[in-house]
Order: C-alpha cells, then sequence, then structure tokens
C-alpha cells in the first residue's frame, strides 16, 4: 500500500511541475514557433540546450537545498540572496503579475476572436476560479494540476501526430540559425523556469522524475517543431489552427486545450504570488488582492501585454535567473571553504595533542 501511495505522490508532483511549464504558449504553439521553429535545423541544437539548462537547474536547486538544509523557497530565497531578496521577492512578483494578467487577457481575447463573445466574462469566470482555488492550498492546486496536464499533453500530441506529414518535413542546416538557436533555447529556458522554481519547494519529486519531466517537455517540443516544418499557419496560435485539419470536433476541443492552458498558468503564477507575499500564512485577504489586481491589470489588453509587457516579464525573468546562477555559485563556493575548514579543524587539533 505505502509504494503504491508513493508512486501517486509522485505522478501528482509529476504534473504539478509540467503544470508550471507547461501553459498556453505549448497548447496555442507559439512559444515553441518563436523560441524554436524559426531557426530550421538549429531548432534541434536549441532543444538540446534547453533540456540541459534544465537539468542543470534541477541539480543545482537539490543540491543547495539538501546541503544547507532548505525546506521552503522562502528559506531558499534568503539563503541565495541575501540582503537583496526582497528585490529579488519584488522581480518575481512583477513577472508573475504580468503572466497572469496576460493569460485573462488572453481568455477575453480567445472568446472574442473564435466566438464572438465580448466583454470580460471569461478572465472574470478564470479569476473567481482560481480565488477558490488558492483559498484551497496546494493539494487543491496539484489535484486541479492533475485533472488539466494528462488532458492537454494527450490532446497536443495527438493534434501534433494528425499534422506532420514527413515527406514535406525540410529542414535546412546553417552555422549562423544554429548559434542563434542555442541562445533562444537557453533562454525559453529561463524564462519558463521562474514558474517552476517554487512549485520545486511544494513537491518531493526525486531526479528519475524530474528529468521524466524535462524528457516530456523535449518529446512535445520536438512533435511541434516538426509539424510546423510540414505545415503553412498564418496566426498567432499555429497549433489551433492546425487542429481544425483533424476534425470539427477535436477544433473546439483544442479550444478547450487552450482555456485549461490559460487557466494552469494562471493557477501556478497566482498561486506563486500567494507564496511570496503570503509566506506560510493562511488568509483570504492576500489572494483576494491578487485576482483582483491581475483582473485590473489585464484591462490593458492582450496586444498591449503580449507587445509591451511581455518583453518586459521576460528581461525580468532573464535577470532573475542569471543572477540566481551567479549567486547560487558564489554560494556553492563558500559552502565548499567551510566544508574544508571544518574538515582542517580535527587534523589541528589532532595535531596539537601530538605535539
Amino acid at each position: 500500500m505505502r509504494g503504491g501511495s508513493k508512486l501517486w505522490s509522485t505522478v501528482v508532483d509529476y504534473f504539478l511541475i509540467l503544470s508550471a511549464i507547461i501553459g498556453v504558449g505549448f497548447a496555442s504553439g507559439k512559444e515553441i514557433c518563436v523560441f524554436f521553429f524559426d531557426f530550421e535545423a538549429g531548432s534541434l541544437i536549441g532543444l538540446m540546450a534547453f533540456g540541459l539548462l534544465y537539468i542543470y537547474l534541477f541539480f543545482i536547486i537539490d543540491y543547495i537545498r539538501k546541503k544547507c538544509e532548505l525546506n521552503s523557497y522562502s528559506e531558499f530565497n534568503n539563503a541565495i540572496f541575501g540582503k537583496l531578496c526582497k528585490i529579488s521577492e519584488i522581480v518575481m512578483l512583477i513577472n508573475f503579475a504580468i503572466t497572469s494578467a496576460g493569460m485573462l487577457a488572453g481568455a477575453d481575447y480567445l472568446f472574442q476572436t473564435f466566438l464572438g463573445v465580448g466583454y470580460k466574462i471569461p478572465s472574470l469566470v478564470l479569476s473567481v476560479l482560481t480565488f477558490f482555488i488558492l483559498i484551497g492550498g496546494i493539494d487543491k492546486i496539484k489535484f486541479v494540476a492533475n485533472l488539466i496536464i494528462p488532458l492537454m499533453i494527450a490532446v497536443i500530441v495527438i493534434n501534433s501526430i494528425n499534422n506532420i506529414n514527413p515527406e514535406n518535413v525540410n529542414m535546412a542546416i546553417t552555422v549562423k540559425n544554429s548559434a542563434m538557436a542555442v541562445y533562444y533555447g537557453l533562454l525559453f529556458g529561463v524564462n519558463n523556469f521562474v514558474a517552476a522554481l517554487l512549485v520545486l519547494f511544494e513537491t518531493n519529486l526525486k531526479s528519475k522524475g524530474k528529468f521524466l519531466v524535462i524528457l516530456s517537455i523535449c518529446l512535445i517540443i520536438l512533435l511541434n517543431i516538426l509539424v510546423f516544418a510540414s505545415n503553412n499557419f498564418v496566426t498567432d496560435m499555429p497549433m489551433f489552427e492546425l487542429s481544425k485539419q483533424v476534425s470539427v470536433s477535436f477544433y473546439y476541443i483544442y479550444f478547450v486545450t487552450l482555456l485549461l492552458g490559460l487557466f494552469s498558468t494562471l493557477m501556478i503564477c497566482s498561486h506563486n504570488s500567494k507564496r511570496i507575499i503570503a509566506k506560510d500564512k493562511k488568509t483570504i485577504f492576500i489572494p483576494l488582492v491578487i485576482v483582483l489586481f491581475n483582473l485590473i491589470l489585464s484591462n490593458v489588453g492582450y496586444s498591449f501585454i503580449v507587445k509591451y509587457l511581455y518583453v518586459l516579464s521576460g528581461i525580468f525573468s532573464g535577470l532573475f535567473v542569471v543572477s540566481l546562477i551567479i549567486l547560487i555559485s558564489i554560494r556553492l563556493i563558500k559552502y565548499n571553504k567551510q566544508k574544508n575548514k571544518k574538515e582542517e579543524l580535527p587534523n589541528k587539533i589532532f595535531d596539537n595533542d601530538t605535539n
């Protein structure tokens, strides 16, 4: 029974971490198109760079947690950033607010564009759902993530397999594109890791499970790269456009998948904001403020957020993770020095006793 319980806990944590990384950008294909496909065969090199970056980041976070005995993101943030931990929190909050507002504005845009439904009903409904999930805590978030993500992955994979035409795949190899592909692959990893970082402290997923997370994401990206290489698309949501080629019913299923992707990202980012602001306090007020702020910010419109604020969010994410890597390296060097001093101390005592 314990073995079964442990396996189920692993599965739950696996989908929770996936939920923090796979969002509407994966489901629509927009992010994958921007960060990978435009570099032709170099996209595969960029994909490898992305995977290796995630393996490194997952490993280094686990190493720091064990060596410094850190049990929460708050402790990790204080240990790494020290006196600058408040600035780190502000950067994270700005990033999550922009992303959350983008998801709410995206829901309104999706309904208005494809169903002709105006007003802000979709974003309002998603905000209410998010509020109640935040009150329920991490267990409710895990439950919802485990309902959404398996369905999303299944639909994305079905869409990809049905739209790959091997005869039309033509990916030229160019040195210049390959170099840029590595940069964009790393950039994509950096931007997506920010949301996953806080969630890592909510799970007990072992190294094998985290490797499976990375492998799953890389396979989905690879499938979509092959889809884009064998099809023409004209919208900002290429996978949604191509879902029409599967069937009319599947087209509407994919519409629902996009909504789930929006909600998944919104849920995780709002939870991350709550963890930073409230720490471990149980309160209704803070989730309410977060949800209302995101809803108000979403009123600037989807186009404005994508064109201006997403760029700002990407810069914040990049600066945060680069700073994180540098400070982690410094922290590890200090830790190793302290460890060496402790090992030398018994030897000195032993030498004195001998004399």
